[in-house]
């Protein structure tokens, strides 16, 4: 399997253990335990939650998506442009925590959710078509 593969499965994984991880400090600080309490959008508990929540819905189906792209590039160099869309991918998800841990509101737009979400949306699209592109057409 391709190293930029296999880094960044790894990051997106340590991603989401170390928002998991904030998110039990910070069940802890605000003595939230019970999952569906209800949190103010402007606290870190709500925010942690949302954070870690964020990174378990997208992870695994971005390293599904890694790793498909890795059969299919199986024994040939991934290239650059898919290579950097990895990489785009995966640093757009810690954008994202970012975003949503430093926000003033989870009510509110911020930057790197912005940017997060669009080069996360992109870039899988990009990633998917690669892999339709190099079954059906090369």
């Amino acid at each position: 399997m391709h190293t930029t593969i296999l880094a960044s499965s790894a990051v997106l994984v340590l991603l989401t253990l170390a928002l998991a991880f904030w998110t039990s400090i910070a069940r802890t600080r605000s003595n939230v335990i019970a999952f569906d309490a209800p949190t103010e959008p402007t606290s870190a508990m709500a925010k942690a939650k949302r954070a870690h929540g964020n990174a378990a819905e997208y992870s695994g189906l971005l390293i599904g998506l890694f790793v498909v792209v890795g059969f299919v590039y199986q024994g040939r160099d991934l290239g650059a442009f898919v290579q950097w869309t990895i990489i785009a991918v995966t640093a757009a998800r810690i954008l994202q925590a970012i975003g949503i841990l430093t926000c003033a509101t989870l009510e509110k737009i911020h930057p790197l959710k912005v940017i997060g979400s669009m080069v996360t949306y992109l870039g899988g699209m990009i990633l998917a078509i690669m892999v339709l592109l190099r079954l059906f057409w090369f």
